[in-house]
């Protein structure tokens, strides 16, 4: 158990900080849908487009992601994260229209990928190696504890005192909570690292060749599919909890219950990976989820099935950060690790983009989310399949330290 004597500041730190970036106003953002499309005069089409530039991420995340291989993870992580919470600030007490809160959200989406797993599993996968898994499930597990007790906060702060005191509160917590987190408890990477002695990458830092390599491009499909799904899903999951026939309360308590199965993917996948055939786990995390958006689907005015449902969904959107991570670690090394995972994340950011805006306009166009959620089952079923054909290389026997 070295690693975890030596890690466990980082798994603290990396879970801490990446719980209270960007990630979590993207979690969250559905519980503003309705006040802010009153107050600013747009439909919810209209909103979900606006959220979907956080596609900007696809932008960012190839150049996060080469810069935190050449400057390390602390400098592009609090410089993301300084940056996350003046934008939120700037929505919440400068934006007045439309076009204000799309530039704002652009580039949130653009510098804040730098505050998500694309860097903290950079950290996790270089201070470990037998206990990978868990380790990824454990510094994933920040951003689900904060989804589950921020939204029944903030639905009451924006209830009270309107949406923009909800955006203040994120920010806030970025700044007091996300950045010392880091700043204290978290080392780019241990210099007796397995992955720096007795073993080669398979990609050094800079070479670009594994986008000639077919697994990268099954991973990015299968991300991009799930991405869309998981995405729209969260997008929306307010107001298509509510067109269940039930309450604004019950939809955040929905929320929090979607964070509960995130920790649960995440627990549960990073502890399978360290123990059986990693693309059999991948396939059956991805796609017995697929069931919530069945539910959604299948079921009106049943708060105990739309409650299962997000559980579900958030089983599936826990363990991918798992899956994802660890299996760009395992394929391609960690020395270039930031490059293929940011260009992995970045073309993941094509489903994110998908789900979100296309979960909106299905509404706008047939009055109901039922085409979506038939959609969103069928994407993970699909992204899951795509594991059968990926191959890993054997696990290298970990080096004594």
């Amino acid at each position: 158990m070295s690693e975890w004597r030596r890690g466990w500041r980082t798994v603290l730190g990396c879970a801490v900080g990446s719980g209270v970036g960007a990630v979590l106003l993207f979690f969250t953002f559905s519980l503003f849908v309705l006040p802010i499309a009153s107050e600013l005069e747009v439909s919810r089409g209209e909103i979900a487009t606006i959220q979907s530039l956080v596609v900007a991420g696809a932008l960012g995340a190839p150049l996060i992601g080469r810069a935190t291989d050449r400057l390390g993870f602390r400098v592009v992580f609090l410089g993301s994260m300084i940056a996350v919470a003046a934008l939120e600030f700037v929505v919440a007490f400068l934006v007045n229209d439309a076009r204000g809160l799309a530039v704002c959200v652009f580039l949130i989406g653009l510098i804040g990928v730098g505050t998500t797993g694309l860097t903290v599993t950079r950290p996790i996968n270089a201070w470990f190696d037998k206990h990978r898994g868990l380790a990824l499930g454990l510094s994933a597990c920040g951003i689900a504890v904060a989804t589950i007790i921020v939204p029944p906060l903030l639905e009451a702060l924006a209830a009270t005192y309107g949406w923009r005191a909800g955006i203040a509160a994120l920010a806030a917590m970025a700044a007091i909570i996300g950045l010392p987190a880091v700043y204290f408890l978290v080392d780019n990477e241990p210099p007796d690292s397995p992955q720096l002695h007795g073993r080669r990458s398979m990609h050094q830092a800079g070479d670009w060749s594994f986008l000639r390599e077919g697994a990268f491009w099954l991973m990015a499909c299968s991300l991009v599919a799930m991405g869309a799904a998981g995405s729209g899903f969260i997008g929306q999951m307010s107001p298509m909890i509510q067109d269940e026939g039930l309450s604004a309360q019950m939809a955040a308590f929905a929320l929090s219950m979607f964070a509960i199965g995130q920790v649960s993917g995440r627990l549960i996948g990073g502890w399978f990976l360290d123990r059986f055939d990693p693309r059999r786990i991948a396939i059956l995390l991805n796609l017995l989820p697929a069931s919530g958006f069945l539910l959604l689907w299948g079921f009106d005015n049943l708060g105990a099935t739309a409650l299962a449902a997000a559980f579900l969904i958030g089983f599936q959107q826990g363990s991918e950060h798992d899956i994802f991570a660890y299996f760009t670690a395992r394929r391609f090394g960690i020395a270039n690790y930031g490059t293929v995972y940011g260009a992995l994340i970045g073309l993941g950011w094509i489903g994110n983009a998908t789900g979100l805006i296309g979960v909106g306009r299905l509404h706008d166009v047939f009055g109901n989310y039922m085409f979506a959620q038939l959609l969103g089952a069928s994407a993970l079923a699909f992204g899951a399949l795509l594991f059968v054909s990926i191959r890993l290389p054997p696990r290298q026997p970990a080096v004594a330290g």
